[in-house]
């Protein structure tokens, strides 16, 4: 079967023509980290230069189109990628560790040099060292294109090594994030080279995401519906909501994220709407300059059932008598809730041009996307919620209650902060 697919997929992939680009991208990101970044000197680096490199390195960068070649989803928000760039120019450690990596060719320095990297950075929440690999290997493969793989996700290396019966010289659940990350490239590559996809680490990457053959190793397929063809996944079966208990401390930290984003809206100069259910709780977090910031009607629904729905999501921002974003706080782990509702909005008011959000922490970013692709929410008569909803971790809305000027800045910053669930 896997013989098959490969012909299929070289038959149609330009590899010549696209490791040409990769080499023009390899030589901006090279260009950019070398004279910018590890130039002397502390000054800050704009948004402008910042965001020509993040559409090499991210996919979802600001700008890129699905046409755009870029490393892959990366899964760091725009603006954390930024002051990621702008921390190396402050902290020649990390910048000097990360050119380190990049410039090492031997596999185990380099895999030392990662678990150095990781150990330097692991009390800063800067997206650089998370346990999924995805910032390490986009830089590698920025920088090295040929060599390094654009299957950042260290969860879909082991999937794509445990489908093929590739096997490493260790165990996966014991080896350090170093020797992960260098390693699983190596024995992939290889691996991938000897079933005939012959060519550069970007040709192998993209053939492992080649809709036949992810079908095979992910469980994703494409279906076409009017107008599109969106990608579907059929998960495991899940825990919902009514079958768990959410820990109490995290219940509570749902307040406080509702609460900053209350204020967060209410210093942007707009009107907040909150359930009058978690009101007393959230106010206790958020206390309105203004009495009127906080509405106790929501205006012009005069559908019962849509207001009813809409009375229940967690914090909406308002803008005059216009409803402009809407979110929903996920504390319990099923992540489940939020999104039938905001699936319940879109099916009411299909033509209601709202900007969604899902809130929740970090390390349940995967599960939201896992969710949000599945078939139901794929397959909407409006279209699939994951056009029209992103998702925002704890950190990043944190992060946005944080920036100066807020009274100055439209809702739209919210942009570089959110992260869309795509297929990889």
């Amino acid at each position: 079967m896997i013989p098959g697919v490969v012909a299929t997929f070289l038959q149609g992939y330009d590899a010549a023509a696209k490791d040409d680009i990769w080499k023009r991208h390899s030589s901006a990101f090279r260009e950019f980290w070398t004279n910018r970044v590890m130039a002397p000197g502390t000054d800050a680096l704009s948004d402008e230069e910042c965001d020509k490199i993040i559409r090499i390195l991210d996919r979802n960068g600001k700008g890129n189109t699905k046409e755009t070649e870029a490393v892959a989803r990366a899964m760091v928000p725009q603006g954390a990628w930024r002051n990621m760039f702008n921390e190396f120019r402050t902290n020649k450690t990390l910048a000097s560790l990360l050119n380190r990596i990049l410039e090492e060719s031997a596999p185990s320095k380099k895999a030392e040099l990662i678990d150095q990297l990781y150990e330097e950075n692991k009390e800063r929440k800067n997206n650089l060292t998370g346990p999924s690999g995805n910032t390490i290997s986009a830089f590698l493969a920025a920088y090295d294109p040929i060599n390094n793989l654009c299957i950042i996700s260290l969860k879909d290396r082991k999937l794509l090594l445990d489908f093929l019966g590739l096997k490493l010289p260790f165990n996966w659940m014991q080896a350090s994030i170093g020797r992960l990350i260098v390693e699983s490239n190596t024995v992939l590559l290889e691996g991938l080279q000897a079933l005939g996809v012959i060519g550069s680490a970007r040709t192998a990457s993209v053939f492992c995401y080649f809709p036949a053959m992810k079908q095979l190793w992910k469980g994703e397929h494409t279906v076409k519906t009017p107008g599109k063809s969106v990608t579907v996944s059929v998960p495991p079966n899940v825990v919902r909501e009514d079958e768990e208990k959410s820990d109490q401390t995290e219940i509570r930290e749902s307040f406080h994220i509702q609460g900053f984003l209350a204020e967060i809206g209410s210093r942007m100069g707009l009107k907040i709407w909150l359930p009058k259910n978690d009101r007393a709780r959230v106010l206790k977090i958020w206390k309105p300059d203004d009495e009127q910031d906080l509405l106790d009607e929501l205006p012009l629904i005069n559908d019962d059932m849509i207001l009813k729905t809409i009375e229940q999501i967690d914090v909406i921002w308002l803008k005059g008598r216009s409803i402009v974003r809407a979110f929903e706080v996920e504390h319990t782990t099923s992540v489940y809730s939020g999104l039938l509702r905001m699936a319940d909005l879109l099916a009411l008011q299909p033509n209601m041009n709202i900007d969604l959000h899902i809130v929740a922490p970090a390390e349940r970013r995967e599960k939201v996307f896992q969710e949000i692709l599945r078939p139901v929410f794929q397959l909407m008569e409006g279209g699939p919620l994951s056009d029209k909803c992103t998702y925002l971790s704890y950190e990043s809305v944190k992060e946005l209650r944080g920036l100066k000027y807020l009274d100055r800045l439209p809702a739209s910053v919210i942009e570089d902060f959110e992260q869309k669930a795509e297929e990889s």
